[in-house]
């Protein structure tokens, strides 16, 4: 689902087809022109089938063009074209961004021309890119494998979030069981934009509980049967500290939040009201937890790895 249909209700004014990106706000014209010029940079050639039935049948485009025609097809309406992608709202821009970035190759094609090998890493290439230009006019957003994610303007927590979704980013390439922790945090950050405090505060809990589960092997367990568990084989702290208080009090931080806010299980009678502080504590705390363990467990396979040498 395309940036401007998972923000609908933010982009359009209710019961209507009137724009108004609450999401995105108003950003001048001249630097949305800018970054279409950097979508149009990566305007790689593609080879698109017309019909299904003749294979010799193709339509010569490239992934920027398509994109449009895409949003388009998506949104039910001919809203926009490459010339004049840049005057209309940044919902609408990150959504040809995202279908953009599923046209350009990742790998080196059978039928691509060996003589133009920079389309092997055309899509980490267009989100670098991307991501240089939301960095260079301090923009919050990032795309981070084709999606748009928007991350706080507070430097500490653009840092944090984005550190612990690239770094789980990275490891469920090598190793798919992250995958799940990676698309847990993610959708505890949408729910925070979108308003959805309980469910920003359960997703945050369920990207930390995977992150323990998957360093411990384990198939089950709560935090606090986790944490216990994680204390006994790997925790290590200064001898200025103990182990047990550092579970604690720090490891233990995120589920209580969790299971008091009644993100999960409801808080019987008595209505609970998350604010929107404490739901984005809970993001923070995810981001800055989950970052701790995939750094010490990159650590200790290092070391394996140094031992087997």
């Amino acid at each position: 689902m395309i940036f401007a249909k998972r923000y609908e209700n933010l982009v359009f004014e209710p019961d209507s087809r009137n724009i108004n990106d609450v999401i995105c706000g108003e950003v001048d014209y001249r630097i949305r022109q800018k970054l279409v010029d950097v979508m149009e940079r990566f305007s790689q050639p593609i080879t698109l089938p017309c019909s299904r039935y003749d294979k010799d049948d193709t339509e010569e485009t490239d992934a920027f063009t398509y994109a449009c025609e895409q949003f388009n097809d998506i949104m039910e309406c001919p809203y926009i074209h490459s010339s004049n992608l840049a005057a209309y709202c940044l919902s609408f821009i990150f959504s040809v961004i995202e279908l953009q970035y599923e046209n350009l190759y990742d790998h080196q094609d059978e039928d691509c021309d060996p003589l133009f090998p920079y389309v092997i890493h055309e899509k980490q290439e267009y989100e670098t890119a991307l991501n240089e230009f939301f960095s260079e006019y301090d923009l919050q957003w990032r795309i981070l494998e084709g999606r748009m994610i928007k991350i706080d303007a507070q430097q500490f927590e653009c840092d944090l979030k984005a550190k612990a979704l690239e770094q789980m980013h990275e490891l469920k390439d090598a190793e798919p069981k992250f995958q799940s922790a990676y698309t847990e945090l993610t959708a505890a950050i949408d729910a925070l934009e979108k308003g959805d405090y309980q469910a920003t505060i359960s997703n945050a809990g369920k990207s930390y509980e995977s992150v323990l589960k998957i360093i411990l092997s384990a198939d089950r367990g709560n935090a606090d049967k986790l944490t216990n568990e994680y204390m006994n084989q790997f925790l290590t702290v200064p001898d200025t500290m103990k182990a047990e208080g550092f579970r604690e009090k720090v490891m233990m931080s995120l589920p209580y939040v969790r299971n008091n806010s009644g993100a999960d299980h409801g808080a019987g009678a008595q209505e609970v009201v998350i604010s929107k502080p404490m739901a984005k504590l809970a993001v923070n705390l995810a981001a800055a937890l989950d970052t701790y363990l995939i750094e010490e467990y990159a650590a200790r396979m290092t070391e394996t790895e140094k031992s087997a040498e």
